[in-house]
């Protein structure tokens, strides 16, 4: 009678791949996606600096910390090894601080890709969406840093604001924060691609 109540031992789960083969697979992937934007970096920085920006990609997608963040130390770390951490965060610090390169480079590469899928979507008949968001990052503990702003608060209308903070951050539901946008670019599919969807 008690036998139906036993609990037989599962074998042990065994990923149906080698986890080696696909970190190796997905370095390449994201190699072979940031090619353009690399080769636009090897005109400008040492090869050197490409290949950690590289590295350091590929370490902020395999540790990302959403609430947290990722320290430049903790990236150094990653980087090369935690013993040579220092190494690492000098690595990244003179890829950040090179004069030779900016944000902007990045930014333009992006956009240069958004353009050419959106026009390849158009020429296939399909509709382009911009999705937006404009999220806001809320910083109650910081009102002293000066690129933040007021915005409005979840956590403002639980909690008393205390006299102390600056006037523009106590009057209703605001505290101190930063705004911040983003779009994602999506398509549509055609009439005659979303009947073939649905049947």
């Amino acid at each position: 009678m008690y036998a139906q109540y036993l609990i037989q031992p599962e074998a042990p789960q065994v990923p149906p791949y080698d986890a080696e083969q696909m970190a190796q697979g997905l370095a390449e992937q994201l190699a072979v996606f940031l090619f353009p934007l690399l080769v636009r970096l090897d005109r400008l920085l040492d090869k050197r600096l490409v290949r950690t920006f590289l590295q350091t990609i590929q370490v902020i997608l395999a540790y990302r910390d959403r609430i947290g963040g990722l320290l430049l130390s903790e990236l150094g770390g990653y980087l090369l090894s935690p013993a040579k951490a220092p190494a690492g965060t000098k690595r990244l610090s003179t890829l950040v601080h090179s004069p030779k390169w900016t944000a902007k480079i990045v930014e333009d590469e992006l956009w240069q890709r958004a353009d050419h899928q959106v026009q390849n979507w158009q020429e296939q008949g399909e509709d382009a969406l911009a999705i937006w968001d404009s999220s806001e990052w809320e910083k109650p503990e910081s009102v002293a840093s000066e690129d933040l702003c007021a915005v409005r608060s979840s956590k403002a209308k639980r909690r008393l604001l205390q006299s102390t903070q600056s006037p523009h951050l106590r009057a209703g539901n605001a505290l101190a924060g930063r705004h911040r946008g983003g779009s994602l670019s999506s398509a549509w599919p055609s009439p005659a691609r979303r009947d073939a969807l649905v049947e």
